[in-house]
């Protein structure tokens, strides 16, 4: 009879244990901005989102060049498009008109970081760094700057998501490659897009001149998901639309 209320109170002690380890888990990851993958313990940043309508944005980076920047805000211009740009701080510094440009048509600025670093190999010290001059530069040529920062190469871990929240930004990445930056051919990042497209998406996109066919390829692509029922925002207008209920993604493989 000692054995089996031994045994009873054993389990119960293991239930309760349980019990308040799976509370501790949800309370250190169930933010409504970040969440992580509890197997990995690893904090991810958004990538993809849930939308009650059909939504995407397109989002660029720049981290240098002269030439394709204003060839896809023209394109943007003649399509009526509001998207994202995330802009490195030294870039910008050397670009003041084409940055007030994308301001004054309506675009969104968020940061690209000053180094073009694989942050995860860098000290709390340079994040803080890169992200303080690149924020300075920006807000001094347009006057303000989305709480939206995309590592460079799309890296980090979680001492550069962390720490990118503490300085005020929301870390981003994407769920859709174009893969613009290999210059794989219109047709090929056309197809890409419009076959693998959905709702909630984040689409990685390239102004820089690296991208040299970005600009030909896009207005197929803003055609081909308008046609399909997309509606085509700017990255914050997108996860408004969410409610704050971000899909995170289990992997690190980005090139859906």
């Amino acid at each position: 009879m000692i054995l089996l209320v031994l045994r009873r109170a054993t389990r119960i002690r293991l239930i309760t244990a349980l019990a308040l380890s799976s509370i501790i888990i949800v309370a250190r990851y169930a933010s409504p901005m970040y969440a992580s993958t509890v197997a990995s313990a690893k904090i991810m940043p958004i990538y993809r989102v849930i939308t009650p309508e059909k939504a995407a944005a397109l989002t660029f980076d720049i981290g240098w060049g002269e030439v394709s920047p204003g060839r896809v805000l023209d394109v943007l211009r003649k399509k009526g498009l509001s998207c994202t740009f995330f802009l490195s701080g030294p870039w910008a510094a050397s670009h003041p008109q084409v940055v007030r440009r994308i301001a004054e048509e309506g675009h969104e600025i968020g940061s690209h970081g000053w180094w073009h670093d694989n942050l995860s190999q860098c000290s709390r010290e340079r994040i803080i760094e890169s992200l303080r001059r690149t924020r300075d530069t920006i807000t001094s040529l347009v006057g303000n700057e989305a709480s939206l920062f995309r590592p460079p190469n799309g890296d980090y871990d979680d001492e550069v998501v962390l720490t990118a929240r503490e300085q005020g930004y929301h870390t981003i990445i994407w769920s859709l490659d174009t893969l613009d930056w290999k210059n794989p051919g219109v047709d090929f990042m056309v197809n890409r897009v419009l076959t693998r497209a959905q709702s909630g998406d984040i689409i990685l996109c390239h102004a820089s001149d690296s991208a040299k066919e970005t600009y030909l390829a896009l207005p197929a692509i803003v055609d081909g998901l308008t046609a399909n029922g997309f509606r085509i925002t700017k990255l914050s207008d997108l996860l408004a639309l969410a409610g704050e209920k971000y899909i995170i993604k289990p992997d690190r493989n980005l090139n859906r």
